[in-house]
């Protein structure tokens, strides 16, 4: 009679039990092999349960047909080489998750056939022969020469994958890495240990050790998961990227970048504004079967597919593109998403994955001035990169050495006919001497952290210049404050030290800001004007008339001038309807209190226009251009001595 000991299988039925809640309960997405490892633990499962069924049919041998016992075990032995097949196929579509050799995937998974079919065909054979297992003329169950022969599939099977590890070790995880080294050797032991006390029934043992190590691999997994809408997150495609490189894989990288996502919060609120992020991140893991989707940041998702031809690469964005011209369901109300795109197709160029993100974020800033809104990274793009990067280099030097230089533009004021104010300029070089444009180089301070740098240099140059000019001949300097600088907690401070060191009036000094700056954090705005209009400091409202410019904001804060926008000014002497909105606005502001000033005057019928019509200083080219600070007080002294009142 034979007698075995199913503790242990017993105990491995809880630990599958328990493994197949959690994973049902967490309902696992993201992953593509999530089905494959179901199976795993579903035909894991099966075959413990299968195992102890066995153990009682051939207890009760002579009390159940034969057909039963053998059919039972027939069962059993195919299942138990199903799941180390199941587990092999399910490895192996990890390691080949990075390893774009669809041949070689095939040739494996081919051999993972193979071997099952012949253990088939085996299991067949031996309800006639019982080279496995059959029972004698007492019904007792006995054991074949071959009975063993599951155990030698399963080292093949592990062979295999240490093979394919090590064959394309730049392209696999660390997660598989770490896999892989674990659990070679601790089913190698437990399989000995079974083979060693063939009584113990320990088989359940190896298929827990195989699940609960898959296990940890998606729990380690899932923490490169984002956890609203569990696609990669960009820890992971950064890690995703550099296997690609490693293994010089083809691919093609695409960004969505969506804009002004907060009007959706702001209108749904912020669990609708979620849903659609992660039906958004859905929509793109379903497009390519080989793709994996990450949400890189708040409002930025990328598509990492494999490159398989110009043509296909080109479908797959403008599919991308064509999606997302059309609506998303937002709680019953389709929304149009302002979105920009960029792609890029690595074919073994000699990047990493910080060249390859750096590369992404460029191309969309180019993207939002593109009609299509969209950007392929090429030569061209990765020109006008090398230059940014040169003039981000040229600023960071001229901070260090002090290069920057400080153009004043005189300003006119048109009831006294003098340049009685300016503004400060920031201008810079290149290293040929050339100038560069501050429409290039500001927003990449911005950007890169110099702007208070650069607008401590502007404040100094204001302030020298301001202690040694006559106020009567130069009454006020105009100097802008960047978003970071007006947030500054110094700022108070430092403008007072500045009035300190060079002894002027603060009224001399107008600070100049834009709606943009003043929309971040309103009530530390209007704190921080206040005391420095307190302490005497002057506000302008700059570029009013451009973009979002709001009455309101005239009306919340207290300022001293309104300067119009060129893009109102340069139609207002021939184009009645910029007439009509002009002469509306000097008007209104002029009722509030306000003085206008009129920026970009580039000829004489609108200077002289706006002074027929009440604007209080004029600013453009026509009067002059912005100069270097000894050319300007050349110029004051020059203009102000052939004023009529002299």
């Amino acid at each position: 009679m034979n007698k075995w000991f199913l503790s242990a299988e017993l105990f491995s039925l809880i630990i599958i039990l328990i493994l197949m809640l959690n994973f049902y309960e967490r309902r696992w997405r993201g992953f593509p092999q999530r089905k494959t490892y179901q199976l795993c633990l579903l035909t894991s499962g099966g075959s413990i349960l299968l195992n102890i069924l066995c153990v009682y049919t051939i207890y009760y041998a002579w009390e159940l047909p034969l057909w039963v016992n053998l059919l039972c075990n027939s069962l059993y032995f195919l299942l138990i080489v199903a799941v180390s097949t199941i587990v092999a196929y399910y490895l192996l579509r990890l390691l080949f998750h990075h390893i774009y050799q669809q041949r070689q995937q095939r040739i494996f998974t081919g051999i993972l056939f193979v071997l099952y079919l012949f253990y088939f065909a085996l299991i067949l054979y031996n309800l006639h022969s019982g080279i496995l297992f059959y029972f004698n003329e007492d019904r007792v169950y006995c054991r074949g020469p071959l009975i063993n022969v599951g155990y030698g599939i399963m080292g093949i099977q592990l062979l295999m994958l240490v093979y394919v590890t090590l064959r394309y070790r730049k392209s696999v995880s660390l997660p598989m890495r770490r896999v892989m080294r674990i659990l070679p050797p601790i089913i190698l032991l437990l399989t000995v240990y079974q083979l060693l006390y063939p009584d113990v029934l320990f088989n359940g043992g190896i298929i827990v050790a195989a699940n609960i190590i898959l296990m940890v691999n998606f729990q380690s997994r899932r923490i490169e998961q984002d956890t609203l809408t569990s696609s990669g997150s960009r820890n992971s495609f950064h890690q995703e990227l550099t296997l690609r490189l490693g293994g010089h894989q083809h691919f093609q990288v695409i960004i969505i970048s969506i804009h002004k996502f907060g009007s959706i919060n702001h209108r749904y609120g912020h669990e609708k504004g979620d849903h659609l992020l992660y039906e958004i991140a859905l929509w793109l893991e379903r497009l390519h079967r080989s793709g994996n989707s990450y949400r890189v940041g708040n409002v930025d998702f990328t598509l990492l597919v494999p490159y398989t031809g110009m043509v296909s690469s080109r479908k797959l964005l403008d599919t991308i593109c064509q999606r997302f011209s059309q609506p998303w369901d937002v709680d019953g109300t389709s929304v149009i998403l302002d979105t920009t795109f960029a792609d890029l197709i690595c074919t073994d160029q000699d990047w990493d994955a910080t060249d390859i993100m750096e590369f992404l974020d460029f191309s969309l800033s180019l993207a939002k001035d593109r009609p299509d809104r969209t950007v392929r990274f090429d030569e061209a793009v990765y020109r006008r990169m090398e230059q940014r990067n040169q003039i981000i280099k040229r600023m960071q030097q001229a901070v260090r050495e002090n290069l920057f230089q400080v153009w004043y533009q005189p300003i006119y004021h048109c009831a006294t006919g003098k340049f009685a104010m300016a503004e400060a300029l920031v201008r810079m070089m290149d290293s040929e001497g050339n100038l560069i444009s501050p429409s290039i180089f500001i927003p990449l301070a911005e950007q890169h952290g110099l702007i208070n740098e650069i607008g401590s240099i502007t404040l100094l140059s204001a302030g020298r210049l301001l202690e040694n000019t006559d106020p009567e001949q130069l009454k006020v300097v105009s100097v802008n404050l960047s978003m970071q600088q007006f947030m500054s907690a110094d700022l108070v401070s430092d403008l007072q030290a500045l009035t300190e060191r060079f002894h002027f009036d603060p009224s001399r000094l107008k600070l100049e800001l834009t709606e943009r700056v003043l929309s971040e954090d309103i009530p530390r705005m209007k704190q921080m004007m206040t005391e420095l209009q307190q302490m005497g400091f002057l506000f302008s409202l700059d570029d009013f008339g451009i973009g979002y410019s709001n009455l309101s904001t005239v009306l919340d804060y207290s300022f001293s001038s309104i300067k119009l926008d060129k893009s109102l000014i340069q139609g207002y002497s021939d184009n009645k309807q910029f007439a009509f909105i002009v002469n509306a606005m000097l008007d209104l502001f002029h009722h509030m209190g306000c003085q206008v000033v009129a920026e970009g005057v580039e000829t004489e019928a609108q200077a002289q226009a706006l002074i027929s019509r009440g604007a209080d200083w004029i600013q453009g080219f026509y009067y002059a251009k912005p100069m270097p600070e000894a050319e300007f007080l050349q110029f004051l002294q020059d203009q102000n001595a052939a004023s009529p009142e002299n």
